[in-house]
């Protein structure tokens, strides 16, 4: 990508304000119609629209403000480090989240909110510092620790109002993430220490 390119990129700070706009629209739209049925639901035919509908649908407005703060951070950070592929990273997030609640999730329950995207997100700007061992990266994955290492405990089933098993999914696949784009930064950075 060159130079103009990246200055042509969008802010990512913007990005996230329109999305997180788009995820509060959604939230009202809900109050009249009844689009949180469109959830995950474990192991059910009806949920499996829920593995990608999931992280765009919340219960209420504590619970979108709740994941509203951490969607903006990690995003910005995440799109600022990867630019164009960080719709890419998100997609996979989602669905390889939402793949596995549909899978492990509790039945009779019906999971939803961004959490496993966050989880997801939180997990790959951690891990591709460990796993590149470039300068920018593990800046990245210290600050990232420094100030969402708490929510690791999240993966573990201590609430049974909170969908843990969407952080944990998401939070594995953050890291299978991370692990497969490590090795293209690893071919950058012997290209261009060559």
């Amino acid at each position: 990508m060159s130079n103009d390119n990246l200055k042509r990129f969008p802010n990512p700070f913007i990005i996230m304000l329109y999305l997180i706009a788009i995820l509060w629209v959604i939230l009202f739209l809900s109050l009249v119609f009844p689009l949180n049925r469109y959830g995950i639901t474990p192991r059910s035919y009806s949920g499996l629209p829920g593995i990608l509908l999931a992280p765009f649908l919340h219960l209420n407005s504590s619970h979108l403000l709740a994941n509203s703060l951490s969607l903006f951070v990690l995003g910005s950070i995440l799109i600022g480090l990867e630019k164009r592929r960080a719709i890419a990273i998100s997609l996979f997030i989602i669905a390889g989240s939402g793949l596995g609640t549909w899978l492990i999730g509790r039945p009779d329950s019906v999971h939803i909110g961004a959490s496993g995207l966050i989880y997801g997100i939180m997990a790959y700007l951690f891990f591709i510092g460990i796993f590149t061992g470039n300068f920018k990266t593990v800046l990245i994955s210290v600050i990232v620790f420094l100030l969402y290492g708490g929510a690791v405990w999240g993966i573990l089933p201590v609430n049974s109002f909170i969908s843990w098993e969407s952080h944990l999914c998401g939070f594995l696949t953050g890291i299978i993430i991370a692990k497969v784009y490590s090795k293209k930064y690893g071919k950058k950075l012997n290209k261009k220490s060559n």
